[in-house]
């Protein structure tokens, strides 16, 4: 980092919710994070782990974010928002393949997408399963929108 400190790290001004715990996709283990690191290695398993309440906004407009973050870091974040554009994009996609009286569905696609944030897949497909026994009718719906949305899809590496 340089010698001036970023304003936006400054940990004068932290609360309580800028230390946290996630748990790792490799193994489970949880894996304590500072709002400022960027990334961390799981003591289980081995996995780089990046922080998903990470937002170096910053770094898509400040002059300095390459020199004040480090090149790995910074290419790391820049990799991060490619994902997330990619998710977005997708979700985009996949809502605008829903009929207009299939609200639920969108809200659930949409709950969905918001729980697999700082993961590669649009989402947490497994996290559908649960449905099929509390609601069987929004289930197949939602399978029948999703299965339909990667069929259309070129790039069968990025279904999730």
């Amino acid at each position: 980092m340089s010698a001036a400190r970023c304003p936006g790290q400054n940990t004068q001004f932290w609360g309580p919710d800028d230390v946290f715990e996630v748990a790792c996709p490799g193994c489970g283990k949880m894996v304590e994070f500072f709002k400022d690191e960027a990334q961390r290695k799981c003591k289980g398993c081995g996995k780089l782990m990046f922080n998903p309440r990470m937002d170096f906004g910053c770094a898509n407009w400040c002059p300095m974010a390459r020199e004040c973050l480090g090149q790995e870091k910074y290419d790391g974040l820049k990799e991060i928002a490619q994902t997330e554009a990619r998710r977005r994009a997708d979700l985009e996609a996949l809502l605008s393949t829903i009929e207009p009286g299939d609200e639920a569905v969108k809200q659930l696609f949409r709950q969905l997408y918001l729980q697999n944030k700082g993961g590669n897949a649009l989402f947490d497909t497994a996290q559908l399963h649960p449905l099929n026994q509390e609601n069987p009718q929004l289930f197949k719906k939602a399978i029948g929108y999703y299965s339909q949305f990667l069929k259309t899809r070129t790039d069968p590496e990025q279904s999730g």
